[in-house]
């Protein structure tokens, strides 16, 4: 699993696609709201919550960005910025009106069917709350790191070293 650095590429696209996501969130919630100030404690709740409700997401656009460069079989990351920012948006866009539909009937106790539609839905509806302005630019950061961590494990020199017997 970690040859080609499947578990750091998740990993990555995990802590960075939502630690971006709290970021941006970070700096709405601080400069749109004249009564607060920034804080570190307010961006490392929006942190926590980020991670929790964003894991879903971010693994599925890992996968789905990976697979997409992979046919594409480049590692430009002007590519990936943008087949991220492009990505990230279209998901969003599909899931609100579900979020939208369904936020009412979601409960929160574990091992529910509801509380497994708020894990996936309650990040795009939210998102969609605070402005999905935001959320290509979320994409297209993570894409960039998530394109130089697949390039860092992509060594085919070495697979076909390995491949070849020796005499």
């Amino acid at each position: 699993m970690t040859r080609r650095g499947t578990l750091a590429y998740y990993l990555a696209a995990w802590v960075i696609g939502s630690s971006s996501v709290a970021v941006m969130l970070w700096i709405i919630s601080t400069f749109g709201a004249a009564e607060e100030s920034p804080s570190a404690s307010i961006f490392l709740r929006i942190d926590f919550l980020s991670l929790i409700f964003g894991a879903p997401g971010a693994l599925a656009f890992a996968f789905l960005l990976r697979q997409m460069m992979g046919w594409w079989g480049t590692h430009a990351v002007w590519k990936w910025v943008l087949a991220g920012a492009w990505l990230a948006i279209v998901p969003v866009l599909l899931l609100v009106p579900l979020y939208e539909r369904f936020s009412r009937s979601m409960n929160f106790n574990p091992g529910s069917l509801g509380f497994l539609l708020a894990l996936i839905l309650a990040g795009p509806g939210l998102l969609s709350h605070s402005g999905l302005w935001q959320v290509p630019i979320e994409g297209a950061a993570t894409a960039a790191v998530l394109c130089l961590v697949d390039r860092a494990f992509d060594r085919p020199d070495e697979a076909a070293d390995t491949q070849q017997p020796s005499a």
